[in-house]
């Protein structure tokens, strides 16, 4: 008879666990959006005349469901992108 020979496991070593990480530089905090009353008359002034509303995005797209934002130099469209540039005037 023959005899059978007996296969040896093998061990499976243990890895290292890695050492946690320190943070050298504080957290980001995150962007808090600033909530301010009556953010509507900043877009709708009162006037002697009436209300003054600022001005309409002409984009068909968009038509009287945005307004253009005021900047120094020109009125840009939330919605579309779009901007129209402002007509510089020459004092003397």
């Amino acid at each position: 008879k023959k005899k059978k020979k007996k296969k040896k496991k093998k061990k499976k070593k243990k890895k290292k666990k890695k050492k946690k990480k320190i943070p050298n530089t504080p957290k980001k905090m995150k962007h808090i959006r600033k909530k301010s009353k009556c953010d509507i008359l900043n877009i709708i002034k009162i006037n002697s005349n009436g209300l003054q509303v600022n001005e309409i995005c002409r984009n068909k797209t968009c038509y009287y469901s945005s307004f253009l934002a005021n900047h120094s130099d020109r009125n840009s469209c939330g919605r579309c992108g779009r901007s129209y540039i402002k007509k510089k005037v020459n004092l003397i």
